[in-house]
């Protein structure tokens, strides 16, 4: 009965494997920028773990691969299999390795090629780092490809069975770009935005100045437009399925529903064994609502009417689950920053609008929050530290570097998401600036643009 039952299960997941069943493969269609770096890393041998929040795609991500692996490589369709733990599919008395042997047993056709595994939603499978060393080490053709929701769990179990064995990678919420391509935006302005974004890990500096003109045209025909289309992405817009929904009930109820609950009130409890969802739940209300802000924790325990202890275990599940991330000040005393307060950030600004209704009032508040929100996403994703800096009571947004000993590469940025710039004034970093001897500090704006000999001032919605 149990062999039985696997068998069925494994059939029943891997409607791949029929060449009639063309449908398989349609409405996975939008590739995320997330897919081509995968593939280049199909011909390793390491194990390939994509974490991610819920619905962000993972699951799209793996069949697009598998497709890949289909229509490009030729591989044949029972040389893989694909397994999803984020339904009832493991109990006591089957687990992991169970479906693994049965498919080796009963479904492998060519043992002398490669053998592509896909296992989504891994976390949920018990001792998955202890099945998969072991099958790793053992057998040279298998490619595994995985797929979890909670970060830290992943990475946490995987460097302790997997060292050397494992490329992490991170499937984040849809950027800016991608929502425009997805909502089928203005084909005119997609494509005159994808020669002038700014990446900081790839873009040179002085290609801003060199690329002065464009940013201007680009800024004076789509401007006022783009800002629409941001603020909306910052309210609405990071979850792939539900980009072109109209209904902002809709859209509120699917992060939710999909999202936020799905990770409190079922990922965390079952991974990490806590029993009192309703803490939980308001202490994470609590980030969402003061996002970008300094907190001292003692005060929040005080708030949520926790102690400290439970607090600082709450904190790092929601880390573990990419909910949230923290921030320090920036020093040279690693210990010293530790103690001070620290700066909180929701991983999707889309959150802030779980209980809210999407009004103009509402979204004029918060805007500059959301801004902040969503700059230090951005830069999170694209260097290795990221701080803030506070000097008796004076504020820098983001100091960020990939290397702390190296202060000529460190990045200055400001967020000033208003719509008149002319007045402001920058005198603190530009002092903090001189004093590092960095050539130019960063100010994002809401619409401004300017190269200036010591300052770039540049559209937020033009950072990728």
């Amino acid at each position: 009965m149990k062999k039985e039952l696997i068998l069925k299960e494994i059939i029943r997941k891997n409607l791949h494997w029929d060449e009639k069943n063309f449908d398989f493969f349609e409405g996975n269609q939008y590739k995320r920028q997330l897919f081509n770096e995968i593939i280049a890393y199909l011909s390793y041998r390491q194990i390939i773990s994509i974490v991610g929040l819920r619905r962000t795609g993972k699951t799209v991500l793996l069949n697009q691969v598998l497709e890949y692996l289909i229509r490009h490589e030729k591989v044949e369709r029972k040389n893989i299999l694909f397994l999803s733990f984020d339904e009832a599919l493991l109990s006591k008395a089957i687990r992991l390795e169970n479906y693994l042997d049965a498919y080796f047993e009963n479904f492998l056709v060519n043992k002398k090629e490669r053998i592509y595994i896909f296992l989504d939603e891994i976390q949920y499978a018990d001792k998955w780092q202890h099945i998969l060393k072991r099958y790793y080490d053992t057998n040279h053709n298998l490619k595994f490809i995985i797929s979890g929701s909670s970060s830290l769990f992943l990475r946490k179990k995987s460097t302790e069975s997997l060292a050397g064995r494992i490329y992490e990678f991170k499937l984040n919420t849809l950027s800016f770009l991608e929502y425009l391509e997805l909502t089928a935006a203005d084909k005119g302005l997609i494509e005159k935005y994808k020669k002038i974004i700014f990446n900081f890990k790839t873009g040179e500096v002085d290609a801003l100045g060199e690329n002065k003109i464009k940013i201007e045209n680009y800024l004076a025909e789509y401007g006022e437009k783009t800002v629409i289309l941001f603020e909306k992405f910052l309210s609405q817009g990071h979850f792939p399925e539900i980009v072109s929904e109209d209904n902002e009930e809709v859209v509120r109820k699917y992060i939710k529903e999909s999202v936020y609950k799905k990770t409190i009130e079922f990922d965390i409890p079952k991974i990490f064994g806590i029993e009192k969802v309703d803490e939980l739940k308001f202490l994470f209300e609590i980030f969402i609502n003061e996002t970008g802000n300094a907190l001292e924790l003692q005060n929040v325990a005080g708030e949520a009417e926790i102690d400290k202890k439970t607090l600082n275990k709450y904190l790092e599940y929601f880390q573990s689950s990419l909910l949230l991330n923290i921030i320090y000040n920036y020093t040279k005393s690693f210990r010293k920053s530790h103690r001070q307060n620290k700066k909180f950030y929701i991983a999707s600004t889309n959150f802030y609008f779980l209980e809210k209704k999407i009004d103009s009032i509402i979204r004029a508040q918060i805007i500059g929050h959301l801004a902040e929100t969503h700059a230090f996403n951005l830069l999170s994703k694209n260097f290795e530290y990221t701080a803030f800096l506070n000097e008796r009571g004076k504020e820098i947004d983001f100091v960020v570097t990939d290397n702390l000993l190296d202060q000529k590469n460190i990045k200055l940025i400001e967020v000033k998401y208003r719509e008149n710039l002319s007045h402001e004034k920058f005198s603190f970093i530009e002092s903090i600036s001189k004093k590092k001897k960095i050539e130019k500090y960063f100010v994002f704006s809401k619409k401004k643009f300017s190269v200036n000999d010591n300052s770039i001032i540049l559209p937020l919605f033009l950072i990728d």
